[in-house]
């Protein structure tokens, strides 16, 4: 407390000078309407931009959690678009005014990236979602931008996804101008491109075709957006076309898995045909 004091007595003249200074800004503000409308409009400003600089702050590091609601949102939203396009069928042939929509709804569940690779041949992600969030084996996952591969394996809290940017990895196909159906196969090259097979010689392609899934298997429903064509040509019996992908894998932060309710039953009914065919 001394010391404190002996401050003060110190620095007395400076500290009576602040004091008359603060004093005489404010009969001046007080008394004069110009310096006072100044004076009001300054420190408007000054705090609205602490306001905003702390707003920004708060915001910045609540960006993981804005993030996830936005996902789940989107993922509830792709849903309701899904079931809002399927169309109706009529489930008794005694009343054909009461129609029902298709039991074949699309559910879609958002999860986060938290492992990514796209330096190897066979690259896979891994999502903070599993078993328990009820995500299985074979199920589709696509971003906002397109297809981005299908699940591989699930424990209860996460799963492990085979990227479109996997050699082992077929996803079916079609250019949308022309309808030629094709398989959508990574070279193992560059991460922003890969192959559509088996397209024959005759269609008639222009570059920057778009390519979307054909709903031709169990994984992906049809007109998800995979890519564009880049190149194109002939070759002995079918085209060699190099597609630009419509997702950047290298910053995948969340993806949707697609839940289709009738799948088990398609992959079971197809499985015995190919058994049948041995």
């Amino acid at each position: 407390m001394y010391q404190l004091l002996k401050l003060i007595h110190s620095y007395r003249a400076f500290l009576l000078f602040l004091v008359i200074e603060v004093v005489c800004f404010w009969l001046l503000v007080r008394s004069n309407p110009y310096h006072s409308a100044a004076y009001f409009h300054t420190s408007s400003s000054i705090i609205g931009n602490i306001y905003q600089t702390r707003t920004n702050v708060a915001q910045y590091f609540n960006l993981p959690v804005i993030n996830e609601e936005l996902a789940t949102d989107n993922a509830r939203l792709r849903q309701v678009l899904s079931q809002s396009q399927v169309p109706v069928v009529v489930k008794s042939s005694i009343d054909s005014l009461k129609l029902t929509k298709a039991e074949y709804n699309l559910g879609f569940l958002s999860a986060k990236v938290i492992n990514n690779s796209t330096r190897f041949t066979r690259n896979f992600l891994t999502i903070n979602k599993g078993r328990r969030h009820g995500i299985e084996p074979d199920m589709g996952v696509i971003s906002a931008n397109g297809v981005v591969g299908k699940v591989l394996a699930v424990s209860d809290n996460f799963a492990t996804i085979s990227s479109v940017l996997n050699t082992d990895v077929f996803v079916s196909g079609y250019i949308k101008r022309t309808d030629n159906f094709g398989s959508i196969n990574w070279d193992g090259r560059d991460e922003l491109f890969t192959k559509m097979l088996h397209i024959p010689r005759h269609a008639v392609l222009e570059k920057g075709d778009t390519v979307v899934t054909s709903g031709y298997n169990s994984v992906f429903p049809e007109n998800i957006l995979i890519g564009y064509i880049d190149e194109f040509s002939k070759g002995d019996s079918w085209y060699d076309i190099k597609v630009a992908l419509a997702n950047d894998f290298s910053s995948l932060s969340y993806v949707y898995i697609i839940k289709k309710p009738l799948n088990q039953e398609r992959i079971d009914l197809e499985q015995t045909v190919r058994q049948g065919n041995e």
